[in-house]
Parts: structure tokens; C-alpha cells; sequence
């Protein structure tokens, strides 16, 4: 009750989303597709890679209309703020932001995720107000007017960007473009991922600390020189607008730039700013525009973060003994530690949720890194500015080559901390996404420790709140998970056993060339895999293993152990095979040869293998694939990689109706027709056929005469093409099934 407003815009919040619609996933431009359109609108957000790169040139349309082919009828503009993604044709040049322009292009839809914990694109884009991508665009025509304000920002950021590409080089110019100016296109993927694993990723973010820094060194400034508090507020707000709107406007730096505009108007009209209120404000001015933005990893983090220490933070570190904290050092640092563990807390659910790992000692790390960035940030800032002032006297590039050398020195601690910290025992904790009882009991359990903190000491209250979360490592017993990705054109399963141990039966995509990294990954990560089993390959194409690269160069950084690599035992021999087998040798992953009644037992779980026979020759690859029975007490299931007609007839005729037998079959060869015969299909009579293939493949894949003889039997079929990633689950015997597209 002390705080009314603070209570009114939490009510109003809760109400106003619990009745307003989430606008669904938009895919009606998906009929345009690889289309040829030609569109009219306000040009916007351009941008230039500061390297040397290859990448093209991008800018956004806003206030668009289209036009089909190359009619030349005036379109209808197409309501609400919304833009297109232009990437250029390599001889074209950017058009000035705010002038209206007339483009022809090729239409790519945003795509949707079909995999769990896949990242979805499409929703992504559409929240931010983006319709789909136009690749290898021409400028048809360019108006003369423009923004003058918005093309001169655009231009102090690229001078900006330049001149850090040039002082800091390839490696630390990039990341100092990514702390001042938010853009992290261009920032080398390994520096990305060791801030990502190391927990300080946060400081790649344009957040409160960059808007703090700027807004009130500027303010305190001009009241130094005598400036009356509300010109200095107006003078500070208006320039840190400028910035905000530079760096793209993002959720963080909305909720920074409204939190700071209320801290300066209760400055001017001498009352407290209650951070509370000011957060709650901030998200009230994002989700009415947009609700869908109460879903985005980066509202849920920034918020949740400030959450953290406006509310989590005072019970925690509350000893009730100011003058000890005041005088002691080293109260001061269990009370920064208790500090980054509530901000921990808060957005420890959210950050499973989007990124499923979490590294404890990101603690500590942020303890160090933090403090430096009160040096670094300034240091960048004035390295800003003496980029836009080299132009017009020399010495000002001397003076910044003098400042680049901290710069440098301070991002070579920062990668040294963060080795460090990935080099400690536990450093990754791999949880994959939190169930729905694992976030209820750790929200009771916080709120519980908040409530009764005060009554322990601070050390103990550090304790319980690192204990706290050990919920999300909880792994509760289920049955056998079967998973056959949306990988393209390709095949990749996961079969997770009751004990949580994990195996990949073939790993690879011909539609796409970096499935490993965009589908098969995200989900062991969503899955909190911490070691893999085995990985079964049917045989060497490339739609089935050239994903492996990309699986053993992760499971080597995250320390996920590979305990084999599983291939069939025939005579062919080619240069693909040994490219798997000086993989294999380089990443250290043993490698086993497997022939017709081998097995491998992982609790309750057996994988048999059926195929390759040795007395049988075989002719190719798809011949010599490699067949897997899968049994769970009375459940089995069989896989047949690329297996044809000639080497189903065969198995067959070697085994008994009864070994054969099974539940649930991957249709051979994607569903082509000249594989998962009739015979086979009787002679295995399944609850259900799963088939994986690409959406609009070449190949016809699956074949209309495979789905007849499948729906001739009157047996269920799932297409990954159409349906997503298909899921299948075993209890007690009891097979379910269900689409990632329609659960």
C-alpha cells in the first residue's frame, strides 16, 4: 500500500495480459516464397559490416506495400508498423534512412522452429515488427528526401565501428562494437561463445549500466557548469534518446532509457524514484505495445535481472548491521555476492528456459568483470569520440591509440577470466529446460527464503540460495523418448532411455548444411544431455552424417563425452568414410564396427544390431546400411537407415516373423519408393511409421506409392516435411505419439 502505483500497474499488467490475444506466428507470405516481388516503403536501420567480410549490405523497409511481379499498379500499404529485412545485391548501395525507396527482391519467409528447443525465427522477427526477409535486392528508386537526424546517427555509428575495427583489430573491434553500439553481427563466434559460457554475455548488451554511465555522467556534468536541473535533465534525456535510438532500441535499452527518465523526474521534482514502480512502468510501455514481447528472452532476462535486485535483493542482504557492512571488507564482498546471486535467481528459470546450461561460477566471474567494466566503458566511450574527431586533426588518432592499449589490456582479462571460470570443475551445468514443477518449487522455495532470509546470516543465506538451485538438476524417472527430427532432407533420431542416457541413430542433413549447430543440438541442450551413449551411423552419406563435425566440436567444448561411434561392418571403403574415421581420431571418439548380432544394452533398453550380414556382399552404401532393433521391455522399434527392397526382401527371408516384429518403423530411405516394401511392412507390422524427410525435396521423398502401401495397411504415418520433429514416448508399455506442430 506504500506504493499505489506500483500495485496499480502490476494489476493492470496481470489483467491486461491475461485478456489480450498473443498474436500468432504470421505465415501468410509463406505462398510468396522464392518469389519476385517488388515493394515501396520508408527505408530504415541500414547496415555495413566493418570488416572486410562478404557479408551484404541490409537495410529495413518500413510503412511497405507490395507488388506482385512487375505490375506497376500503386500497392496497399500494409497495416501497422511493420518492416521487411532487405539484403543487398552485392553491387548495390545503401539507401539514407527515411528516404522512400521503390525495391525488387526475392521473398524469404522467416521459418518457424519444428524441433524442441530450436530457436523460432519467424516468431523472433514477427515481434519485433518484421514480416519476412527480401534477399538479393535492387534499388529501383530512391526520393531525394530523407531523415537528416536518422541518417547522421546511422553515420556516427559506422564511423564509430570503422574506427574500432581499425584500432582494436578483427578479434576486440567487433566486441567493442557490440558494448557501445549493440551490434554483434560482426563479433568473432568463439569470443561470443566464451562470454556465453562464462556467464558474462550480459555485457555484449546495450543495458542500465551503459545508459547510467552516459546519462548521469552527462547530467552531473552539466549541473557542474551551472545548468538549472530541469535543462540538465532535458539536455541529458534528449541525448541519451539519441544514443538509445543509434543503438537500435532494443528491450533492454528501452527499459533502461524509461527506468533513467524517471530517476531524472524525480530529481527535477525532488521525490524518490522507486525502482519497483519505474520497472513495472517500463514493461507496461513494451508489453501494451507488443504482448508478444512477454515471451522474448531478452525482455525476460533484462526484466527479471532488475526484478532481482529491486525485490530479491534486499532480503538477502539485509544483516541488520549497517556500520559492520559499512567498515568490513569483507561484508562488502559477500554483500556483492549476495547481490549477483539474486539477480541469479531471478532470471535463472528464464535463462533455462532459452538456454538450458547454466554456469555457477558465472557468480564470481561477474564479481570481477563487472568493476572492470566501470573502467572499460568509459575508456570505449572516449574512444567513441575520438573516432569521430580523428577526422579533423590528426593527434586525436595518437591520442586514441594511446587509449586502445587499457582497452586491449582490459578484454585480454576478460578472456582470461573467462578461461578460467570454464576450467573449474562444474562449470557447466547442463539441466536442458525446466518442467513446470521444478519452476513452481523453485519460486515457492525463493519466496520462502526471501521471506525468513533476515533470520540467517548472510553466509548461510548464500548457502540456501546456491542450494535453491539444485531443483533445476532434478531428474525424475520416465519411460523411453523417441525423437525423430525435422533435420531437412536428412535423418537424424534421439533415443533417450529411462536412466537418461542418450543415442543419436544417424546425424546429418543434405537440405541444410548446419543442421547439427540449428536443429539437432538445440535439442540436447533442451534435453539436458550430458554425455552421449553411442552414435549410430546406417551408413556414410552425407544427409546422415555431415552433421558429426558440428556434434563432436560441441560435445568437446561443453565436455559432453562421446563413448562411441557406431558404423556398419562391410568391405566398401571411400574417401567419406575416412574423412568420419580421422574425425573420430581427431575428437577422440572410439569408433566400433558393427555386424548382424551385436548388441548393446543400456539398462532397460537394447539395441540389436540386424544388418549388416557378413555373408551377405552389399553393393553401395544405402545396401550396406546399418539396421537397429530397439527393445524396451514389450516395446521394440526398428530403424533401417537407407536399407532398398533387395535388403529388406532379404532380412526377411533370414529372420523369423517374430524378430521382426515391432511397434514402431523408420521408413527406409526417407519413404522413397523402392524401400519399406510390402513384404517388410507386413512382415514388421508396426503401430506406426515415422518418415524423415525434407519439405519440397527433389527427390519426392516421401513417395505417393510408400503412403499406399502404409495407408493400405491402415497404419498411422508421421512426415517430419509437414509435421516437425515427431515424438514418440513409452510407458509401461504404452507407445503415444505426437507432432512438434500439432502436439
Amino acid at each position: 500500500m506504500r506504493r499505489p502505483l506500483c500495485t496499480a500497474l502490476l494489476l493492470f499488467l496481470t489483467v491486461y495480459l491475461l485478456l489480450a490475444p498473443m498474436p500468432p506466428a504470421d505465415g501468410r507470405w509463406d505462398s510468396l516464397e522464392g518469389e519476385t516481388v517488388i515493394l515501396i516503403g520508408k527505408a530504415a536501420e541500414p547496415y555495413e559490416p566493418a570488416d572486410d567480410s562478404d557479408a551484404a549490405l541490409t537495410f529495413t523497409l518500413s510503412r511497405i506495400g507490395v507488388e506482385k511481379g512487375r505490375k506497376s499498379q500503386k500497392p496497399e500499404e500494409e497495416p501497422g508498423k511493420k518492416s521487411v529485412v532487405c539484403y543487398l545485391q552485392t553491387d548495390e548501395s545503401l539507401p539514407r534512412v527515411g528516404s522512400s525507396v521503390r525495391v525488387e527482391g526475392r521473398v524469404v519467409p522467416f521459418q518457424s522452429a519444428t524441433n524442441p528447443g530450436e530457436f523460432d525465427r519467424r516468431i523472433y522477427q514477427q515481434t519485433r515488427g518484421y514480416l519476412f526477409a527480401l534477399q538479393d535486392v535492387r534499388i529501383l528508386w530512391e526520393s531525394k528526401s530523407f531523415d537528416p537526424v536518422g541518417q547522421t546517427l546511422y553515420e556516427i555509428r559506422r564511423r564509430i565501428a570503422f574506427f574500432f575495427d581499425k584500432l582494436l583489430g578483427q578479434q576486440d573491434g567487433p566486441l567493442a562494437s557490440a558494448m557501445v553500439l549493440g551490434e554483434k553481427r560482426g563479433m568473432d563466434e568463439t569470443v561470443k561463445s566464451l562470454y556465453q559460457a562464462a556467464g558474462i554475455s550480459h555485457l555484449l548488451a546495450i543495458s542500465g549500466l551503459h545508459v547510467s554511465l552516459i546519462g548521469l555522467g552527462l547530467f552531473m556534468l552539466l549541473r557542474r557548469i551551472r545548468l538549472p536541473v530541469w535543462a540538465a535533465a532535458a539536455a541529458g534525456m534528449g541525448i541519451l534518446t539519441g544514443y538509445a535510438c543509434m543503438t537500435g532500441m532494443s528491450v533492454s535499452v528501452k527499459r533502461a532509457l524509461l527506468m533513467f527518465g524517471m530517476t531524472l523526474g524525480a530529481r527535477l521534482f525532488c521525490r524518490t524514484a522507486d525502482l519497483a514502480t519505474s520497472l513495472l512502468l517500463a514493461a507496461a510501455w513494451i508489453l501494451v505495445v507488443s504482448p508478444a514481447f512477454l515471451f522474448d528472452a531478452g525482455f525476460q532476462l533484462s526484466f527479471s535481472a532488475v526484478a532481482g535486485i529491486a525485490v530479491i535483493c534486499p532480503f538477502l542482504t539485509d544483516s541488520g548491521d549497517r556500520k559492520e557492512d559499512r567498515q568490513k571488507a569483507g561484508q562488502k564482498i559477500l554483500r556483492a555476492a549476495l547481490s549477483g546471486m539474486s539477480v541469479t535467481l531471478a532470471t535463472l528459470p528464464f535463462l533455462l528456459r532459452h538456454f538450458h546450461q547454466w554456469n555457477p561460477w558465472s557468480i564470481p566471474a561477474n564479481l570481477a568483470v563487472i568493476p572492470l567494466m566501470g573502467i572499460l566503458l568509459p575508456l570505449l566511450l572516449l574512444l567513441a569520440v575520438l573516432g569521430l574527431l580523428e577526422p579533423v586533426a590528426p593527434v586525436f588518432l595518437g591520442i586514441a591509440k594511446g587509449v586502445a592499449l587499457p582497452v586491449r589490456f582490459l578484454f585480454g582479462c576478460y578472456r582470461l577470466i573467462c578461461r578460467t571460470v570454464l576450467s573449474l570443475p562444474g562449470s557447466a551445468q547442463h539441466t536442458g529446460t525446466p518442467e513446470a514443477w521444478q519452476v513452481v518449487l523453485f519460486g515457492a522455495a525463493l519466496f520462502l527464503l526471501c521471506w525468513q532470509g533476515r533470520r540467517l546470516a548472510p553466509l548461510l543465506r548464500l548457502t540456501a540460495a546456491l542450494l535453491l538451485t539444485g531443483i533445476f538438476l532434478i531428474r525424475l524417472p520416465h519411460g523411453l523418448r523417441i525423437a525423430m527430427l525435422d533435420v531437412g532432407q536428412g535423418a537424424c533420431v534421439c533415443v533417450e532411455t529411462p536412466r537418461h542416457e542418450f543415442f543419436l541413430l544417424d546425424a546429418g542433413s543434405a537440405s541444410s548444411s548446419r543442421a547439427g549447430t540449428f536443429q539437432i543440438i538445440p535439442y540436447l541442450k533442451h534435453c539436458g544431455v550430458r554425455s552421449l551413449s553411442g552414435i549410430f551411423i546406417s551408413h556414410w552419406d552425407e544427409d546422415h552424417v555431415n552433421a558429426l563435425e558440428e556434434i563432436f566440436a560441441w560435445a568437446q567444448a561443453e565436455r559432453i563425452g562421446i563413448h562411441g561411434l557406431y558404423l556398419p561392418d562391410v568391405p566398401l571403403w571411400d574417401d567419406q568414410l575416412q574423412q568420419i574415421l580421422t574425425l573420430a581420431q581427431d575428437y577422440g571418439v572410439l569408433v566400433t564396427r558393427l555386424q548382424a548380432g551385436e548388441q548393446l544394452t543400456a539398462g532397460e533398453v537394447t539395441l540389436t544390431c540386424l544388418h549388416p550380414f557378413a555373408q551377405r556382399p552389399v553393393s553401395d552404401r544405402n545396401d550396406a546400411s546399418l539396421v537397429l532393433k530397439l527393445a524396451y521391455g514389450d516395446f521394440c522399434a526398428l530403424f533401417s537407415g537407407d536399407l532398398q527392397e533387395a535388403g529388406e526382401q532379404w532380412l526377411v527371408e533370414r529372420y523369423e516373423k517374430t524378430l521382426l516384429e515391432c511397434d514402431l518403423l523408420a521408413a527406409g530411405h526417407h519413404g522413397a519408393a523402392n524401400a519399406t516394401g510390402l513384404p517388410f511392412l507386413q512382415a514388421i507390422n508396426p503401430r506406426a511409421v515415422l518418415i524423415s524427410c525434407g519439405r519440397k525435396n527433389r527427390y519426392g521423398h516421401p513417395a505417393p506409392e510408400t503412403l499406399e502401401r502404409i495407408r493400405g495397411q491402415s497404419i498411422p504415418y508421421y512426415v517430419t516435411a509437414g509435421q516437425g520433429a515427431v515424438l514418440v514416448s513409452v510407458e509401461k508399455d504404452r507407445m503415444s505419439v505426437r507432432t512438434f506442430l500439432s502436439p
